[in-house]
């Protein structure tokens, strides 16, 4: 059975704004950006490989596909 979850994070306006040009030096997105931190965050602290990470990479091949 598939669950659905959904994620809000309020960022304060100055971080926001760092955080989108740090996703436009990246060509990526800004929800794509801050999924990949909290990605390297849950790693870091469980020391077990994160399902996320690897959605995150999945998503980065298709992309780098798609952009060729």
């Amino acid at each position: 059975m598939a669950t659905k979850m959904t994620l809000s994070i309020k960022l304060d306006p100055e971080v926001k704004t760092q955080l989108e040009e740090i996703a436009k030096q990246q060509n990526t997105s800004l929800n794509r950006l801050v999924l990949r931190y909290i990605s390297q965050g849950i790693q870091a602290d469980t020391q077990v490989p994160d399902r996320l990470a690897v959605i995150e990479r999945r998503l980065d091949v298709i992309e780098r596909r798609l952009n060729q």
